[in-house]
């Protein structure tokens, strides 16, 4: 937020200084608004290098499995949240997702639901939460939400599929793989999970490795490591 005012207010100071030059307003106004542009931009460059250095920071603390001072070291990153819009989504979804993966459910529900919607494994994670809650309705919508976000993604659809056949909607499930493989042309792993459902198999998750195993909806368990950041929408950073 602070980014922007800056921003609008450099646009102004140029426009009004402009004037009292004497410069026409058709001239002065795109060069007004390209100097406020350039400052929001410059400023939110500048904080998405701060939260990098957070997350690398508190990347490495997990990998140690040291993870309460790996979501100290993210908490610090809230300090921008005034400068810059979504940093609070980005950091509670990173954090909620170090929770999920330690099954710190209770924890990591109210973050997941208020991490920004480009950090799609946050919320695909919420969705299986709500799912497991009996709050199908409410899961689904979940997952399409994330889906807007995370249309490319070929994880993000058999997670929801498989959550669909798990719901004893087969044909749903379908669909939302053809969906996927509408977006991710070719995608041999939609592909061949597409065809095992049409035949009446189950699906094959293994095929995305730790990527699936994150979920924790199949054995083996993904070990607690530090999560996914590098799959993380950078959109979200930079706000």
């Amino acid at each position: 937020m602070i980014n922007l005012l800056l921003g609008l207010g450099a646009a102004l100071a140029v426009i009004l200084l402009s004037s009292l030059l004497s410069i026409k307003l058709w001239i002065s106004v795109p060069i007004g608004i390209l100097a406020g542009a350039g400052l929001f931009i410059w400023q939110g460059r500048k904080v998405q290098q701060e939260l990098e250095k957070i997350f690398t920071r508190a990347g490495e603390l997990l990998k140690k499995q040291q993870f309460e001072k790996a979501i100290e070291v993210m908490k610090e990153g809230y300090r921008f949240s005034s400068k810059q819009f979504l940093v609070k989504g980005s950091i509670d979804g990173q954090i909620g997702v170090v929770q999920y993966l330690r099954k710190k459910n209770e924890e990591a529900e109210p973050l997941l639901a208020s991490a920004s919607m480009q950090h799609y494994i946050a919320k695909a994670m919420l969705g299986i939460l709500q799912w497991k809650r009996g709050e199908k309705k409410k899961a689904k919508e979940t997952f399409n939400l994330a889906l807007k976000s995370g249309k490319k993604e070929s994880l993000l659809y058999a997670v929801y599929a498989y959550m669909l056949v798990e719901m004893g909607e087969r044909d749903r499930a379908i669909e939302v793989l053809n969906q996927g493989l509408g977006i991710c042309k070719g995608d041999e792993r939609l592909i061949t999970n597409r065809n095992l459902l049409q035949n009446g198999k189950a699906l094959k998750m293994k095929v995305y490795g730790e990527q699936w195993y994150q979920f924790l909806l199949e054995r083996p368990m993904l070990r607690q490591e530090a999560p996914p950041f590098a799959r993380v929408s950078r959109r979200a950073l930079r706000g």
